[in-house]
Parts: structure tokens; C-alpha cells; sequence
């Protein structure tokens, strides 16, 4: 017996397509969205059966079996409309609670920031529990754009509309003070919160292009186009860049002038940079020269 894709989530009546992630369903296929199903504590209010990831169908069997087109919606008051309960337009904006004079609201800084990091931290909190992990990421405009395999199935959960943070940083440099509790490190390092968004379609296709490109420039143009099963089997989101709901942190400098006798310890900045060694072909690359893409790369981070 075929599983129902229903069209939208029964209880906030959000858009759930066959084709992307984000949807929870009980044995039934009562279908709620992730956002839903977690002021439902994942369990479904007509049975009390549990609710869990609905698998995606896309390609030749959506065409085969193509999903519901009737919208269902449940009569009761729906207790937290996805995660749009946790996203007010008056919430308060994120602050600093110490050295809030590192801080900075110059969204130049961050963007300039979010370009040079290759990689961040995504949390979120799945089944009551914290849940990090570390992703490659491309900043486009005022989004962030993230992938990752559709079959993780606690990334499953959160991929659509789930509240999240993400944290990246980088380390300029040790700063080495007269004593090791004055020591402290050179940073810039930002945390930009908001909900999740998948991504499906030629959508989905140009954010995977974009994530590639950022990390490997002009990469796309040397390497065949990826096909139909491998853009299903991968998974994009988008977090918004929202005023308000990200921070900018940086420290630079040396130490602070000891107020008390040194007995001659050095003190001073130890830099550190991110530098790019010289590519090491795969073996059955044989003669092949270095693609442009890889040489920009290692120019870049040299």
C-alpha cells in the first residue's frame, strides 16, 4: 500500500511537498510539519501514535504515484503554528552579555567574516536535547546556505522552519601575557540565529551550485552537472540573515601592561593564519593538471 503525501501540515496548514524534507507523519499519515510536531512533543493528537520523519518521494516515482492534492486541516486550535511562535516580530534583539564592547553591529564585518570561514557549528535542540554539529557553509546575499545528506535523520527534523543558531570563528592570534590568566587569543567570531528553510527544486540545484563555487570557485564548470538522484539525495537549507538576530564579537591587540613586576617574561601576539599546502593528486588522477579551481583555492588561502 502506497504511503498518502499529503499537501500541508493538519495543523498550521504550511506547505509540505512530496519532494522536500520537513514533514512528520503517524501510522495513519496524519501529516504535521517538524515545527508542529514538536509543540506536539512528535506525538499525534487524532491516535496518540508517534510522529516521525515521512520519507521524500521524487523523480520517476512522484510521477508514477503522485502525492494529495487534498489539503486536510485539523478543526482544534493548533498549539504553536510550526516554529512561527518562536520567531515574533517584537522579540528582542540578540546582546551581549560580556565585553560587550568587543561587539559590533557592522554587517559589513560579519558578511566579511561569514566569506572567509569555511566552516561553522549548526545547533539546534532535537527531541529535547542539544544537538551541534560542524557544516561547510555559503553565504548568499542575506542568507546562509547549508547541506547535508537527506537520510540524517535528526537534520531531517530540523530542516524546515526548525529555530536554530549558527556559530562560526576564527583565531588570529595567541596573545601571551605575563601571567596565564591574563593570557588570552585574537578572534572574530559571530552567531547568527533564525529558522531553517529547505530548499526544493531549481532552488535547491542553484544553492548546491553556490556552496561549491564558494568553496572551490568555477569548480561547477570543470566537473559534469549533478545529476537528478544526487541533488534528491542531498539536502539544502537556508538560514535568513535577519537585523537583530545575529552577533559580532572580535578581539585584537596585545596584552594589557602588567601592573606588577614581570620578572622579565616575554609577552607579546603569537599570529595564526590558515594557509593552503600544495595539492596532493588522487591516485588515479595521473597526469592530469591542476584544475584552476584548486589553484585559485591554494592561492587564496597562501
Amino acid at each position: 500500500m502506497t504511503l498518502e503525501m499529503r499537501p500541508s501540515c493538519e495543523c498550521c496548514d504550511a506547505d509540505l511537498p512530496a519532494d522536500a524534507v520537513g514533514a512528520v507523519v503517524c501510522s495513519h499519515e496524519c501529516t504535521f510539519c517538524a515545527g508542529c510536531s514538536e509543540h506536539l512533543e512528535r506525538v499525534c493528537p487524532n491516535c496518540g501514535g508517534e510522529l516521525v520523519p515521512r520519507p521524500t518521494r521524487v523523480g520517476d516515482a512522484l510521477r508514477r504515484t503522485p502525492a494529495s492534492t487534498e489539503r486536510v486541516v485539523s478543526a482544534g486550535e493548533c498549539p504553536g503554528t510550526g516554529y512561527s511562535g518562536l520567531a515574533h516580530a517584537d522579540r528582542a534583539p540578540e546582546r551581549l552579555a560580556r565585553h560587550a564592547e568587543r561587539g559590533s553591529t557592522e554587517r559589513g564585518a560579519l558578511d566579511a567574516l561569514l566569506d572567509e570561514v569555511l566552516a561553522g557549528t549548526l545547533s539546534t535542540v532535537v527531541d529535547g536535547r542539544p544537538w551541534v554539529v560542524p557544516m561547510l557553509f555559503a553565504r548568499d546575499g542575506d542568507r546562509i546556505l547549508l547541506h547535508g545528506s537527506t537520510g540524517a535523520g535528526a537534520l531531517r527534523r530540523v530542516a524546515s522552519g526548525a529555530p536554530a543558531a549558527l556559530m562560526v570563528v576564527s583565531v588570529d592570534g595567541l596573545v601571551v601575557a605575563h601571567t596565564t590568566f591574563e593570557s588570552s587569543a585574537n578572534y572574530r567570531s559571530a552567531v547568527v540565529h533564525g529558522e531553517l528553510v529547505t530548499l526544493t527544486g531549481a532552488e535547491r540545484a542553484g544553492a548546491l551550485d553556490r556552496l561549491s563555487d564558494r568553496l572551490l570557485p568555477g569548480r561547477t564548470g570543470e566537473v559534469r552537472p549533478t545529476t537528478r538522484r544526487e541533488e534528491a539525495a542531498t539536502l539544502a537549507m537556508a538560514l535568513p540573515i535577519t537585523d537583530g538576530r545575529w552577533l559580532l564579537k572580535a578581539r585584537a591587540g596585545g596584552p594589557s601592561a602588567p601592573e606588577e613586576e614581570t620578572a622579565g617574561a616575554w609577552c607579546g601576539v603569537v599570529p595564526l593564519r590558515t594557509v593552503a599546502g600544495v595539492p596532493e593528486p588522487a591516485p588515479w588522477a595521473g597526469d592530469a593538471p591542476v584544475p584552476a579551481s584548486v589553484e585559485a583555492l591554494v592561492g587564496r588561502w597562501t
